[in-house]
């Protein structure tokens, strides 16, 4: 297997269909890409692919699915065909006004062998004829009863938008327990933005 570099030519996508969304992604407006890290056959077809970055509620498996019917046109070493690692992009965009918020990423951290929460319902601040971008990545805890708890912000683009969000989440997003009998209380991470992309660096999500 070869790695992207001199004297390989790299595989070519000759066909990808659209993505589908989950119930959920689309219920949050999520919206953005998952990298993925791919092995491309000589025959042209993907196999090995690992997520490399996440988008979160069901689209990291959506793309992975959705990479899994794309036609390649195989890499080549030497003008023959050969396996290639790349790493390939699935793009999800879903309607929405410019300045409504939107998710841009969703982390969810259960414990050990406990599934992570579904979201079941939302609320997002109204949108104002503002043109301005604004970003703002919370914080919260998952109750067994889906309701979020110790919500909190962790970075903004500029602390006037914290409170709507802080407030929508409080009043508005409601999870259903993936996990039956006694679920698990889960960490959460919300990256809000309103406009055409985010403002402001990525926080660093802490690690499990």
């Amino acid at each position: 297997m070869f790695h992207l570099g001199t004297g390989i030519v790299p595989p070519f996508v000759k066909m990808k269909p659209a993505p589908a969304y989950s119930v959920e992604a689309r219920m949050a407006k999520l919206e953005g890409s998952v990298l993925l890290a791919l092995v491309v056959g000589a025959d042209g077809r993907p196999r090995d692919i690992q997520v490399v970055r996440t988008l979160g509620l069901g689209l990291d498996e959506n793309a992975v699915e959705n990479v899994r019917t794309w036609q390649f046109k195989p890499g080549t070493k030497n003008g023959a065909p050969v396996e290639v690692r790349v790493n390939e992009e699935v793009f999800f965009r879903g309607k929405r006004n410019l300045w409504d918020w939107h998710l841009v990423r969703a982390v969810f951290r259960p414990p050990p062998l406990a599934m992570r929460p579904v979201l079941v319902k939302v609320k997002f601040p109204a949108t104002v004829d503002v043109e301005e971008n604004a970003s703002v990545t919370i914080a919260f805890d998952i109750l067994p009863s889906g309701v979020p708890a110790n919500v909190r912000v962790v970075k903004s683009s500029d602390t006037r938008w914290e409170a709507e969000v802080l407030a929508a989440v409080r009043e508005g997003w409601r999870f259903r327990a993936g996990n039956r009998g006694k679920p698990p209380v889960v960490p959460a991470w919300f990256e809000f933005v309103r406009g055409s992309h985010s403002p402001i660096p990525a926080p660093q999500i802490p690690p499990r």
